[in-house]
């Protein structure tokens, strides 16, 4: 369950935390900022996914790649309809938010556990060093 919650926050630190406003509205007009964002977010999954996932870098490496091809296509998708959903009904744009980060959240979830079901158990450096204490 606590590989769950640290998908979960490094989800929210690279996609949130990480993403000034300018690049927020932008990523969707222009494909260069969708790339830009889609790299920040990978290189938060490459940098945490061996310390909080049990994984070796490797294995982070093309975690990371994976979900970044897929944030990425699903933000484009996504993004063509949240620019229709601004200008024309406010509660259709705050759904489509909702629902993309809802595929977001299945993706990262769903391919961790498909590429690494074993995962899912060890112990990452993380946990490793809290039992130190």
């Amino acid at each position: 369950m606590a590989k769950i919650i640290f998908l979960i926050l490094i989800l929210f630190f690279g996609d949130f935390f990480l993403q000034s406003y300018k690049l927020s509205r932008l990523k969707f007009i222009k494909l260069h900022y969708l790339v830009v964002h889609v790299g920040i977010y990978t290189t938060v999954f490459i940098l945490l996914s061996p310390i909080l996932l049990g994984l070796t870098f490797m294995q982070g490496l093309i975690y990371s790649l994976v979900n970044g091809a897929l944030h990425l296509i699903v933000d484009y998708i996504t993004g063509k309809y949240k620019i229709k959903f601004l200008v024309k009904n406010e509660y259709l744009y705050i759904l489509s938010i909702g629902i993309d980060y809802t595929v977001h959240l299945l993706i990262i979830i769903l391919t961790f556990l498909y590429m690494y079901p074993n995962a899912i158990n060890s112990m990452s450096m993380w946990d490793k060093f809290i039992r130190q204490f």
